[in-house]
């Protein structure tokens, strides 16, 4: 049964405990989906710290709940961080809400919740709807360890890492991307070596338009060549293992092996075009990946 606690509007020297952190997950698109309890608990506390005040508006009048809301968001988090930090001190019990899913997944959160925790303040959390883990139980790839990479960085060699690093990872992978760079993450997967890796695209989930379309990734760069990319994209890839085990491929190397296979050629007087086409005929990788990556190892020479 849910703790009862002192409701909205008491005075400070009328309130006898800490308050209480409470985390609630809110629907991805589907008003149905928010719980019960969830209901509860954003109609009793004492206000709800919200992403997006517009969203959440809506969300709670149709919920019939007239409770107050505050902004907190990525810009203003900080500066909100002392506002609720003293109000969960003084006794009142605040709700924090994403704009959809799980508050603190790749959405703000995080910080009051390593605040409460150093402060000793109870947390509560009320599960719900959440699209990487809907999206990987939906995806019919391995379950049992998967790794959750959030938002892809947008560009950079700050992407192009992640994404070489995401081409050797052994276990399932989940990411999200924004509509406008879905042919340009494709193809970036392609120059990674995974055109005949399996791959889930999970759109608009639990929404009207919900769909799950399943290719390999060199089919998605050609479907996104006529299709253009509309709504929220959670994106599934199939782990090295699972590919290895499926195709008999195991020619895929770890990046620990391949700067060991750049660095003996560079060891042996090969230049750094030299070493790349040299380990690309060896092991089937990309020439320029390779390329890319004997230039950072020469530098450590």
């Amino acid at each position: 049964m849910e703790k009862e606690f002192t409701r909205r509007g008491t005075d400070d020297e009328q309130r006898k405990e800490i308050g209480t952190l409470f985390l609630v997950a809110t629907p991805l698109g589907n008003r149905e989906d928010i719980s019960p309890r969830a209901v509860k608990i954003l109609a009793q506390v004492d206000y709800v710290a919200a992403e997006d005040t517009r969203t959440a508006a809506r969300l709670l009048s149709e919920l019939g709940i007239g409770n107050r809301l505050i902004s907190y968001y990525e810009q203003n988090q900080h500066e909100r961080h002392e506002i609720i930090l003293r109000d969960l001190l003084a006794g009142r019990s605040i709700a924090v809400i994403s704009e959809a899913g799980m508050p603190c997944i790749s959405d703000p959160g995080e910080g009051i919740v390593r605040l409460a925790v150093q402060h000793g303040i109870p947390l509560s959390v009320i599960p719900g709807p959440s699209a990487f883990v809907s999206a990987v139980a939906a995806s019919g790839f391995d379950t049992r360890r998967f790794v959750y990479e959030g938002f892809i960085p947008s560009r950079g060699s700050e992407r192009r890492k992640l994404i070489e690093k995401i081409a050797l990872e052994s276990r399932t992978v989940v990411f999200y991307e924004a509509p406008h760079r879905i042919e340009k993450l494709f193809r970036d997967l392609m120059e990674a070596d995974l055109r005949d890796r399996y791959v889930v695209v999970a759109r608009e989930l639990t929404k009207r338009f919900e769909e799950f379309l399943r290719f390999t990734v060199a089919e998605a760069v050609t479907y996104y060549e006529t299709v253009t990319p509309r709504g929220e994209f959670t994106i599934v890839l199939e782990g090295r293992d699972e590919y290895e085990e499926r195709t008999g491929d195991t020619a895929v190397h770890s990046g620990d092996e391949l700067v060991a296979l750049l660095r003996s050629c560079l060891d042996q007087g090969m230049t750094t075009r030299e070493a790349a086409s040299h380990v690309a005929a060896e092991t089937g990788h990309s020439k320029n990946k390779l390329y890319r990556l004997a230039l950072s190892v020469k530098e450590t020479l």
